[in-house]
């Protein structure tokens, strides 16, 4: 009897939470506010639902596209990399008291660029669904083509590889950080043009 009253108290948690997301999406996507103060509602509900700001962005969609029945039955995609991610987090962990002394600043610098990378990806990643939204806003789709945006993916991305690639060829592994940063910085004071 015991286990059935946990069941119904976690089904009850269950919905309530669901219910909460949904007066959630309701309120972000019906009322009026400045974006500054919506993203910050945003990555509160983050915090508290423990799920990332892109799951929320998927969400919204999918609540403005079929309703709030879509949210109860529709799962997000699957993450492929998310336990091998963890285990191998866990072994770094592991590895890096390993390592001999004089090969731990070339570790951090390795930390340094991979951190700068993703840093990079993840707002190219933001880009393109800027552009999307951007370029698809209005009363009809602009194209059904989604090339214009795969092209755009691709051609950003094989422009961030080629810079690393010629930053590796020309600089020794030391300077990999200082070069790369300084491409960065020039990115970001051009304002780089999303389209």
């Amino acid at each position: 009897m015991k286990n059935a009253a946990g069941i119904e108290q976690t089904v009850i948690q269950s919905l309530d939470g669901q219910q909460n997301s949904l007066n959630f999406f309701e309120k972000v996507l019906s009322e009026p506010g400045e974006p500054e103060s919506k993203r910050k509602e945003v990555l509160e509900h983050c915090l508290t639902q423990a799920v990332g700001e892109r799951s929320v962005w998927w969400k919204l969609a999918l609540f403005r596209e079929v309703g709030s029945s879509g949210l109860l039955f529709e799962k997000e995609p699957y993450r492929h990399f998310d336990l091998l991610d963890e285990q191998v987090r866990e072994q770094i962990l592991v590895l890096i008291k390993k390592l001999p002394l004089k090969t731990l600043s070339d570790f951090r610098e390795l930390v340094t660029f991979t951190g700068r990378f993703l840093e990079r990806i993840q707002f190219l990643c933001d880009a393109l669904l800027y552009f999307f939204l951007e370029k698809e806003k209005g009363a009809y789709r602009e194209s059904p083509d989604m090339s214009l945006y795969t092209d755009f993916f691709d051609h950003k991305m094989f422009r961030e590889l080629d810079v690393i690639h010629a930053i590796t060829d020309r600089y020794p592994f030391h300077s990999l950080n200082e070069q790369y940063e300084s491409w960065l910085c020039d990115k970001v004071l051009d304002e780089e043009l999303l389209i």
